[in-house]
């Protein structure tokens, strides 16, 4: 039916019951080979590489060490995230007075030092332009990728509480069903 639609689809086979440390995902194409005259539908294994970037990487890190730890605590990408924060947040006080110094230099209430203002003209040139449209669409990629991350961990959290309360619901409905066929036994 799906080669209808789809000339040559893909079928995806995931185990989760693998002990290994890779991806437990096998990607499989259907080739049509003839076998005996007839033509038969095989399914032929493809290799795959997956490609990350930084963003989906944090976000599966920290995902993963709050459910092993059953807890929010910080992971050691989080750590290190506060830590650039940390420095983005110096660097960003020091812009700040590197602006103050130009403003009060240009008002005439403190001296002219032409060596500062070179090397924050020098400084200005090597921080990259933040209003590109390349810059944009990168910017709104990673937000994407970031946003589709944390509504995967989500979602994975979302599968695993349904799936528990439906395993106790077929629990507790097979001990009621045993309760109701025994008391069919004894009336």
């Amino acid at each position: 039916q799906v080669c209808e639609i789809i000339e040559s689809p893909l079928f995806l086979k995931l185990n989760p019951m693998t002990k290994h440390t890779d991806l437990p995902v096998s990607v499989f194409e259907s080739v049509i080979d003839i076998i005996n005259g007839e033509a038969t539908m095989l399914f032929a294994e493809l290799p795959y590489t997956l490609a990350t970037e930084e963003a989906e990487r944090i976000g599966v890190d920290h995902v993963a060490r709050m459910t092993a730890t059953g807890g929010g605590e910080n992971s050691t990408v989080a750590e290190h995230l506060i830590a650039q924060h940390s420095a983005i947040k110096m660097l960003h006080s020091r812009v700040r007075l590197i602006l103050e110094y130009v403003r009060a230099a240009e008002a005439g209430e403190v001296p002219f030092n032409h060596e500062i203002l070179r090397e924050a003209c020098a400084l200005c040139h090597c921080l990259p332009v933040l209003s590109t449209d390349k810059f944009k669409t990168d910017f709104y990629d990673q937000c994407n990728d970031v946003g589709l991350m944390a509504y995967l961990g989500t979602i994975t959290k979302t599968c695993n509480t349904m799936n528990q309360f439906v395993n106790k619901f077929n629990v507790l409905y097979d001990r009621q069903g045993i309760g109701r066929r025994m008391r069919g036994l004894f009336f």
